[in-house]
C-alpha cells in the first residue's frame, strides 16, 4: 500500500468509483459504514480486481457457499482452512492450489460476493471514504479477473432500478416460501429467456425452475440465493417472477407477519398524512387570521370551531 491516504470528499460512491476508474488508479478504496463495517475495494489501473469486508470476511462466506452449493464438503473446507492458516493465503487460492475446486468455480463465487458487497454499499449509510494509493497492488488482494468500473456500475444501476419492484413481493431475505397448492409441475415448459417466460405462466426459465425445486416451506430466501446457480439479483428476480405467477407463496406464518408489517406501514403513512394536513391547516388558519386583522393562535380556532359544531 502507498503511504499517502487520499480522503475523498464531495463525491458520492458512484462519483468516487468513476473518478478512480478514469484516473486508472491502483490501490484500495476503504469504505466505513454506519453499522461499523469496513469494506475494501481493490483496484488495479482503474479496474476492480477484488473486494472484502470486516468483520465478516469474504473468505468466511466463500467457504460456506461452496459447501452449500455442493462443490466441496465440510471436511474439505476444514482442511482448506488449516492449509490457509499455514500458508497465509486467501481461501480461494488454497482451494484451487490443492485441487478442491477449479479456478472458474472460485472466481464465480467471489464475483457474486463482490457484487453483494457493492449492493450493500449502495443500501447502507456511509460514514467515510479513504483511498490508499499504491504503485502495485498486493497479489493477495487479486480475487477476480480485472473488470472495468463501468461494468460494475452498469450492473448496480440495473439492480437499483428494478429492486423496489422486487421488494414489494420479497421485502426480506428472511421470508420462507412454499409451493402453491395450485401449481401443476406437469404443465411446466422450460424456455431460454426471461422475455419468453413472461408470455405464459407455465413457461419458466432454467433459473426459475432450478429455484422452484428448492422451495420447501422451510428454506428462507437468503439460503435460496446461496443455493442458486446465478447471482443474487438474478435469483431474487426469478423468485419475484415465481411469486407474481402464483407458483410460490409465503407460508401461513410468514403471511401473518407480512400482513402485520403492511398494516403497520399503512398506520405510519396515515399518521404522517394527518400530521401534514394538520400543519397545512395551522398555516392556512394563521394566515387567514392575520389577514382578517384578528390573529389568534391555532388552539383558539379549534376551540371556536368545536363550540360552533357542539352548540349550533
Amino acid at each position: 500500500m502507498g503511504k499517502d491516504s487520499i480522503k475523498l470528499e464531495g463525491l458520492d460512491f458512484t462519483g468516487i468509483l468513476q473518478t478512480l476508474g478514469m484516473q486508472q488508479a491502483t490501490g484500495t478504496l476503504r469504505v466505513d459504514t454506519q453499522d461499523d463495517t469496513h469494506f475494501f475495494i481493490y483496484l488495479d489501473k482503474g479496474r476492480i480486481v477484488g473486494a472484502d469486508a470486516f468483520p465478516k470476511r469474504v473468505d468466511e462466506r466463500l467457504g460456506n457457499i461452496l459447501v452449500v452449493q455442493g462443490h466441496i464438503n465440510r471436511d474439505q473446507l476444514m482442511n482448506a482452512i488449516k492449509l490457509q492458516k499455514a500458508s497465509k493465503k486467501k481461501l480461494g487460492q488454497v482451494l484451487v492450489r490443492y485441487g478442491f475446486v477449479s479456478q472458474e468455480v472460485v472466481e464465480q463465487a467471489l464475483r457474486r460476493q463482490i457484487m453483494r458487497i457493492f449492493f450493500k454499499l449502495y443500501t447502507t449509510p456511509i460514514k467515510k471514504y479513504v483511498f490508499d494509493n499504491a504503485e502495485e497492488l498486493d497479489e493477495d488482494n487479486r480475487m477476480i479477473n480485472p473488470i472495468p468500473v463501468e461494468n460494475f456500475l452498469l450492473e448496480i444501476a440495473t439492480i437499483l432500478d428494478e429492486l423496489p419492484m422486487i421488494r414489494k413481493e420479497i421485502p426480506s431475505e428472511d421470508i420462507v416460501f412454499e409451493v402453491s397448492p395450485d401449481f401443476d409441475p406437469s404443465k411446466v415448459e422450460i424456455v431460454g429467456s426471461e422475455e419468453e417466460a413472461q408470455k405464459e405462466p407455465y413457461k419458466l426459465t432454467n433459473l426459475e425452475y432450478h429455484l422452484l425445486n428448492f422451495v420447501d416451506g422451510i428454506t428462507p430466501v437468503e439460503r435460496l440465493l446461496i443455493l442458486s446457480s446465478a447471482d443474487e439479483f438474478q435469483s431474487l428476480k426469478a423468485l419475484w417472477s415465481l411469486r407474481k405467477k402464483g407458483f410460490i407463496q409465503p407460508t401461513k406464518e410468514e403471511e401473518e407477519i407480512l400482513d402485520a408489517l403492511e398494516k403497520a406501514e399503512q398506520l405510519e403513512e396515515r399518521k404522517w398524512k394527518w400530521i401534514f394536513i394538520g400543519s397545512i391547516l395551522v398555516i392556512l388558519l394563521s394566515v387567514f387570521g392575520f389577514i382578517m386583522g384578528n390573529f389568534k393562535p391555532f388552539y383558539t380556532y379549534i376551540k371556536d370551531l368545536t363550540s360552533y359544531f357542539l352548540f349550533k
